[in-house]
């Protein structure tokens, strides 16, 4: 068969391969308070859409410091309705003794957990990071 007589073939089988869909990314920014300290926050993330899986990141602007966000994004009555862990990923950990007492192998970050809603240009919710509650409220970013 000369290469030519393939051409139709390869056009239709390229015609049938499943098209991949982009993933908007959405980005909310704004500040929350942490044991009354004010701390810049930007959450960037995109949605799966045929899953609702939610991948992306959590920054506190504040600190510089890096996480990673997992979880999902369904709709709901109020808006989408996000759940995500936030990750500190790899981190440091203390590991420190006095007289034979003492605490090992202890992040330096903590992980903690997103609840929001998010509408087309809020993001409102609450973060829990080691059982405490804090309210956050992100503008999205355009």
């Amino acid at each position: 068969m000369k290469p030519l007589h393939l051409l139709p073939v390869l056009a239709l089988l390229s015609a049938c391969a499943p098209a991949t869909q982009t993933q908007p990314t959405s980005t909310y920014e704004g500040e929350a308070r942490f044991l009354l300290l004010p701390q810049k926050l930007r959450v960037t993330y995109t949605v799966n859409p045929g899953t609702h899986e939610v991948r992306g990141e959590y920054r506190n602007l504040s600190s510089r410091d890096t996480f990673t966000l997992t979880g999902t994004q369904l709709t709901g009555p109020d808006g989408e309705t996000l759940t995500a862990k936030i990750d500190p990923g790899d981190t440091p950990r203390l590991n420190a003794s006095l007289l034979g007492f003492g605490i090992s192998n202890v992040p330096l970050k903590a992980s903690g957990t997103l609840s929001a809603t998010v509408t087309a240009t809020r993001l409102i919710g609450t973060l829990r990071v080691n059982g405490l509650s804090y309210p956050v409220t992100l503008n999205r970013v355009r």
